[in-house]
């Protein structure tokens, strides 16, 4: 049997063991950083496509909204007046009505239906352009 130290660091014979502060730590701020570049890039996409309707579309991400007992969690929130659509990465992420098999998609989803709000149509208008 070898020393201590190498029976410690290959206990069991599943060879080396990982830091604690392992790629899995990280994960968090790689998926916030994938989370703002999809809304950013959905929402550039609807100020392009749509410029009339979207010239002043402001967006802002936020984790989670505030929770009203007895309501749903909400995923995002407009604000007409001002142009203005709240993203909630958290419920978007873990509460997607279904399973998608690319996350973006919830992300998009989530984008397209509080923009329609804003201007009052339904998100599968702002799909495909005239």
């Amino acid at each position: 049997m070898g020393s201590f130290s190498a029976a410690h660091r290959d206990r069991h014979g599943r060879g080396l063991r990982r830091p604690i502060p392992s790629k899995l730590f990280h994960h968090g701020l790689a998926r916030q950083g994938f989370f703002e570049s999809v809304v950013s890039d959905t929402c550039e996409y609807l100020r392009e496509t749509y410029p009339q309707d979207f010239e002043k579309l402001n967006w802002q991400i936020q984790d989670v909204p505030a929770i009203i007992e007895g309501e749903p969690v909400k995923r995002w929130s407009a604000k007409k007046a001002s142009m203005t659509i709240t993203l909630y990465r958290i419920p978007i992420e873990r509460f997607g009505k279904q399973r998608l098999p690319d996350p973006r998609m919830h992300i998009e989803h989530a984008v397209f239906s509080a923009a329609a709000h804003l201007i009052d149509k339904d998100p599968w208008d702002l799909l495909h352009p005239h």
